[in-house]
């Protein structure tokens, strides 16, 4: 047996068989499964339609509650006891009964006897989850017994790998189910950590431009004083020409001459902020590119900080550079590197700034970051003198989403970003070194084979 259905063609079969067996006093076969847990009384049967021509069979299920006649408490009190076997005697009253309470809780029973409802015994044996029934009109031969107990024995086997199935169709089903809900999960977490890295870039970018707003206005500031300068020149290089003052005049025209050098000078820095802005707020290039390390940590220290000081007025602190000057270009993502960078000084202006709100005597906030050539490859260190990192959150640093921050103030994605882009798009390590209360350096080695020949 495999489907439920399976069981009405149980119960039909043995009735047939039963019949083939010359066991012609039967009239119907029946088998009771009794559900321990929910106390539910499932009867399949068969029986042969006397008012058919072709003497069909007729055969289904319905559910019953056995205390509710007199057959059915005779049923219970006979599952529940240590026979095996049980003939119950329906006579009048209680045959009546059970019949009409057949014909109200299912249909097809309905108007089967007519008028008359003859007498009947029902004969049942015991298996592991129920019992198996034969109605006649009176009492079977033992070898109709015999036939009872053996197909009990067979059909409680059956039933158990029936059971079997049943369960493990229904564990496959709940297996497909919750795979599907895990994929779904699985589905949303990718699209929330797209979208945490998105947040955690336009983050990166949102301090860029803080720096940038503050770097840029240094240039425009001069271009529109000397343009200023310039136009009051002009209006006296008028009044010269007017009067014929050629001196006066050559020196006007060098003085114009000079603020316009200035104009182009300054109008190029500022151009070059700009297209770094956009350089780095683009998608990463698919090409490593030569890379001049000293120059990118410089601009990304000076954009750090101002970027944390157009946020917060109050913060304040010293940095320092050690550049190394044989340093030679390196082939980086650039915009990558600068994102790892800018990620690990702001950090580090963040730690120090924490520090220094806890009004240490004598402490004075400080960042540095350095570049040197050493046997390996490149190094870049950033160094802070905070409070440093615990020993039970340093094996926690690099896990995506893992962050010290208050909410609100960091996604837990800028070191692990980090520690991906150093390590597998440039081959290179993140190496961590602190101490409680003192301070902590990020260490970045990029390969000897990065570098430009």
């Amino acid at each position: 047996m495999q489907q439920p259905e399976e069981l009405q063609e149980v119960a039909n079969v043995l009735r047939k068989e039963m019949g083939t067996l010359g066991v012609e006093e039967l009239e119907a076969c029946s088998i009771y499964i009794h559900n321990k847990k929910t106390k539910i009384v499932e009867c399949w049967y068969a029986w042969k339609d006397e008012e058919s021509e072709d003497k069909k069979m007729v055969n289904d299920s319905f559910v019953l509650d056995l205390k509710d006649t007199w057959v059915g408490r005779q049923m219970i009190s006979f599952y529940n006891s240590n026979k095996n076997k049980i003939s119950i005697d329906m006579q009048g009253v209680n045959r009546k009964e059970w019949v009409n309470y057949c014909e109200e809780n299912y249909k097809p029973v309905q108007e089967y006897y007519g008028e008359e409802i003859p007498n009947r015994t029902y004969h049942l044996y015991k298996f592991s989850q129920g019992t198996i029934g034969a109605s006649s009109a009176g009492d079977i031969s033992e070898e109709s017994w015999n036939l009872l107990k053996r197909t009990a024995a067979v059909f409680s086997l059956a039933y158990s790998r029936f059971m079997d199935l049943t369960q493990a169709r229904f564990d496959l089903q709940r297996l497909k189910e919750e795979k599907k809900k895990a994929e779904e999960t699985l589905l949303e977490l990718q699209l929330t950590q797209k979208q945490l890295i998105q947040s955690e870039k336009m983050a990166s970018l949102g301090e860029l431009t803080a720096g940038i707003a503050h770097e840029i206005q240094n240039p425009l500031n001069f271009v529109n004083n000397f343009s200023d300068v310039s136009q009051e020149l002009i209006g006296e290089l008028k009044e010269e020409l007017a009067l014929g003052h050629l001196d006066a005049i050559r020196d006007i025209l060098n003085d114009i001459t000079q603020n316009l050098q200035r104009i182009h000078h300054h109008g190029r820095r500022a151009d070059g902020i700009v297209k770094g802005m956009l350089q780095h707020s683009r998608k990463s290039s698919v090409v490593k590119e030569a890379t001049d390390i000293n120059e990118l940590c410089d601009e990304f220290l000076r954009l750090s900080y101002h970027g944390l000081r157009a946020k917060d007025k109050s913060f304040n602190a010293k940095f320092e550079t050690d550049f190394d000057k044989n340093l030679p270009q390196v082939n980086v993502f650039p915009q990558d590197m600068g994102r790892v960078i800018l990620n690990l000084l702001t950090n580090a202006f963040y730690a120090v700034n924490e520090k220094d709100r806890l009004n240490i005597e004598g402490f004075e906030p400080t960042v540095s970051i350095g570049t040197k050539v050493y046997k390996g490859g490149i190094r870049i260190k950033v160094s802070d003198n905070g409070n440093g990192i615990s020993k039970h959150v340093l094996d926690k640093i690099y896990q995506p989403f893992f962050t010290t921050k208050p909410t609100g103030e960091g996604t837990g994605l800028g070191l692990s970003m980090s520690y991906d882009i150093i390590t597998k798009s440039h081959g290179g390590s993140l190496k961590v070194v602190t101490k409680k209360g003192k301070g902590t350096d990020f260490i970045i080695e990029l390969p000897r084979t990065s570098i430009v020949r």
